[in-house]
Formats: C-alpha cells, structure tokens, sequence
C-alpha cells in the first residue's frame, strides 16, 4: 500500500483515505483503468501551470474551490468563474470526499468552465486516480510527500508527467524536500503547519530556501488574510493559493493584485 501509517495522519485524515479507497475500488472494477486512458487521450492538451511567471512579474494567484464542512450552498463552477473574474490565473479544487462523493464530477464541469489552469487538491495514492484527473480535464495534481511511500511518490510523479500535467509534490520538511527534489519535480509546494502566519522568519516558512532556485514554489494551503499572501511574496513563492473569502471582497481582491505584483527582497 502506498499510505504511510505515521503519527502525522490524524483520525479526519484516516477517515477520509478510507473512504477514498473504497470509492477507488468501486470505480475500477466498474471500469478498467484502459478505458479511463482512452477517456484521458481524448481530452486537450493541459494547460501549462507555472511554465513562466504572470505577467509583470506577479505572483501566480491560485483561487480555492473547496467543499467541506460548513459549507452552506456549493456551487462549484460559479464560484470558479467568480475567482477568474476575481483575478485568479488558476483554480484548485478540493473536495473532502468523507463528506462529499461528487469530487471527479466537479473537476469535469470546472475545468470545462474556466479558462485557466484546474489543480486538483484530491488525496492521491494510486496511478487510476492521476489517469481519472487528466481524463477530468486537470492541468496539475499535487501529491503530499507526507501521505506516501517514497516509492509510490516517484511513481505518482512520473505518472502524473507521463499524462502531461504539472506534478506539484508538496513538502513539509528537509527530509521530504531532499526527496522530492531527487524527481525532479516542476514544482514544490509548501504547506505551512500555521497557513496564517504573518512572520515570514516563524519555523513553517524556513524550508523555503532549502528549495533551488530553479524550482517554482507554490503554497498549497489557502492563505486566509493579506498579510500572509505578503509573508509568502517575500520569502519568494511563485504562487499561492488563497482562501476564497478574499476574492469574494472586491477591496481584498484589489489588494491582492497590488501585493503580488510588488517586489521584495528575500528575507534570508
């Protein structure tokens, strides 16, 4: 099996990979995973995520489509389009699937809807579901190095290249890094143990330059206030990924273009 049974995993999390498995089985044996490549064959190219910075020099800005408890009314293509309209120039989609079944549904209809490249946030352990996330129309996938076996992360990576999207293998310590940058990934995402940390020098920022210059950067936890998207400019992400409250407000909105468009010196 390709979970890692650590301490890290809290019980939601073990609920939800148990969940996830079961659907998993389900799905493959009602359909063989070649009929899901010839789904996936037939789809557009992906779009590129990350391949050149936005324009002016700017952040990426990556909108979230999230279900998940407290959520009242979900409407996933609108609130996509709003995001784009908002500014965003990529939409990740995540769906706590112990709670909501409709995730590889949602990925079709979002990423038919928008423009801009779809990242999905899915909890990924088996190369049948990086096959059903092409053929969903999804341009990145990121893979938690926490969740995984090492083996079973070079695997995932390679199959997530060989179907031609952005592997983003999320980290959240030096010895996750040094592993994950051995697959050479396209990018690294950071994962902040406290996501709304406004001290750009607080311990959960530091495995930032640890990260080559070469490798693009991405904080894959939704940043809930402006004051964090500033910490994540200045420790030098290439994108981050925000909570959609602050694209609901047009003042936040606005402000958040101005913050990802400025330039700082890195403060290590």
């Amino acid at each position: 099996m390709g979970i890692m049974a650590t301490k890290e995993l809290t019980p939601q999390i073990d609920t939800i990979l148990a969940a996830k498995r079961q659907a998993l089985n389900e799905r493959k044996s009602k359909t063989p995973i070649e009929a899901v490549r010839a789904l996936a064959s037939m789809q557009k190219r992906p779009l590129p995520f990350l391949s050149a910075i936005a324009e002016d020099d700017a952040v990426t800005l990556v909108g979230q489509v999230r279900y998940g408890e407290g959520v009242l009314a979900y409407d996933p293509v609108t609130t996509a389009l709003d995001q784009a309209r908002a500014g965003a120039n990529a939409i990740a989609l995540f769906t706590d699937e112990s709670l909501y079944a409709g995730g590889l549904d949602d990925l079709v209809l979002v990423s038919r809807a928008v423009s801009v490249p779809v990242v999905s946030q899915d909890y990924f352990f088996d190369e049948y579901q990086i096959v059903e996330a092409r053929a969903a129309g999804a341009s990145a996938l990121v893979l938690r190095a926490s969740l995984l076996e090492q083996s079973k992360l070079r695997a995932l990576v390679s199959a997530t290249q060989r179907n031609r999207m952005t592997a983003i293998v999320e980290v959240r310590t030096p010895a996750e890094l040094n592993y994950a940058l051995s697959l050479s990934p396209y990018v690294i995402g950071i994962c902040p143990q406290d996501f709304r940390s406004e001290n750009p020098l607080a311990p959960e920022w530091l495995i930032r330059p640890l990260i080559p210059h070469n490798i693009r950067v991405m904080v894959t936890e939704g940043l809930h206030s402006l004051e964090a998207v500033q910490t994540a400019v200045q420790i030098g992400a290439d994108a981050v990924l925000v909570d959609a409250a602050l694209l609901e407000d047009p003042g936040d909105a606005a402000e958040l273009q101005n913050i990802l468009r400025r330039s700082y010196s890195n403060p290590f």
